[in-house]
């Protein structure tokens, strides 16, 4: 006799927001945690993916500080992201010129 498992798979979705002023977060890198089954956000902070039982989401974006909110038996995870200010002073912009002769 041979048993098949499968993990029951199921749509969750949600908004992705800044906590500073509510404002839907477009780019959100959501991902679920050991996998590389990943999404963003479109540019209102919606979401749509596919989980697994059990699930954990993780929310990443430049410049925020990254959540990781187990799925549980919810079908709507909605997320707000806090500032990362260290995070932010560290990044640096550079541009370069190139001129033909």
């Amino acid at each position: 006799m041979t048993a098949i498992v499968s993990a029951q798979q199921r749509v969750v979705s949600g908004k992705v927001t800044s906590e500073d002023d509510g404002t839907g977060l477009p780019g959100v890198n959501v991902l679920v945690k050991g996998t590389t089954n990943g999404t963003i956000t479109d540019v209102d902070g919606n979401y749509s993916i596919s989980v697994s039982d059990g699930a954990t989401l993780v929310f990443s974006f430049v410049g925020f500080e990254s959540q990781e909110i187990a799925v549980g038996s919810r079908s709507s995870v909605d997320v707000s992201l806090s500032s990362d200010i260290k995070q932010l002073s560290e990044v640096v912009v550079t541009a370069a010129g190139i001129e033909a002769n």
